[in-house]
C-alpha cells in the first residue's frame, strides 16, 4: 500500500503541474480565464498549484488505496487522510520550482 500511495502522490504532483504550469494546458487555462474572467475564483484555481492539487488528489488517492488493499475501515481512513497529504506534497513540489 505504501508504494501505491507514493506513486499516486507523484501522479497528483505531475497532473497538478500539468494543469497549472505546463505549456500543453495553456489552452485550458485561457479558456477558464475567458469564461469566468481574469480575477475570478476559477481563474485563480487553475493557476494555483495548492488549490488544484486538492481536486486532483480527490479521485486519485482513494483509488490508489482501494486498488492495493481490501476496503475496510482502516483503508477508508487512509484514503481520506491521503487526499490532503498528497495535496500538501504536490504543493511543496510545485513551490520548490523557483
Amino acid at each position: 500500500m505504501i508504494l501505491s500511495l507514493v506513486v499516486a502522490t507523484l501522479a497528483v504532483a505531475r497532473v497538478t503541474r500539468f494543469l497549472t504550469e505546463d505549456f500543453l494546458a495553456v489552452g485550458y487555462r485561457r479558456w477558464v480565464v475567458n469564461r469566468w474572467g481574469e480575477n475570478s475564483k476559477m481563474a485563480y484555481l487553475v493557476h494555483c498549484p495548492w488549490c488544484t492539487s486538492i481536486w486532483v488528489a480527490l479521485p486519485i488517492m482513494p483509488a490508489a488505496v482501494f486498488i492495493s488493499v481490501p476496503m475496510n475501515l482502516w483503508a477508508c481512513l487512509v484514503a481520506v487522510l491521503s487526499i490532503p497529504a498528497a495535496s500538501l506534497v504536490a504543493g511543496h513540489l510545485q513551490s520548490g520550482k523557483e
